[in-house]
């Protein structure tokens, strides 16, 4: 799903928990977005930068072709809500994307905001930029 917030576009995926594996499973979509995999793991950080920077948890992909298809700092900004962001590089330019995580049911849920190539640089600016998102979208949602 696709919607507006103060103009700019955001991309709504559902996860589950499957239980058995420890890992959140994309839930079906009528279109499908291709930048989030499949099943996400969240991991204690291990990388000081990450620590340093607030995200003492982090969500990943798995592994494909020895690299991460996924990976990012989950910073937390509200009680079951947290940031981070996505890197692509799109000729030879890096983009980020900003990304709020959003943990339900008991941490049975999380659903994905993403803000494909959206991201604001200033750290105060985001993190107010995310609760603002959070108190006035989703709580229309």
């Amino acid at each position: 799903m696709e919607k507006l917030f103060k103009s700019i576009h955001y991309k709504i995926v559902q996860y589950k928990l499957n239980r058995e594996s420890g890992r959140f499973e994309k839930q079906p979509e009528k279109i499908s977005f291709l930048k989030l995999p499949f099943d996400l793991k969240v991991e204690n950080s291990q990388k000081e930068f990450l620590i340093q920077q607030g995200a003492n948890t982090l969500i990943t992909g798995r592994f494909k072709n020895k690299k991460r298809e996924f990976f990012t700092g989950l910073i937390p900004v509200n009680t079951g809500f947290y940031f981070g962001n996505d890197v692509e590089f799109v000729l030879g330019k890096k983009k980020n994307s900003l990304i709020v995580f959003q943990f339900s049911n008991n941490g049975k849920d999380l659903t994905v905001y993403y803000f494909n190539r959206f991201y604001i640089d200033n750290r105060e600016a985001r993190i107010k930029f995310v609760t603002d998102f959070i108190v006035g979208e989703l709580a229309s949602i």
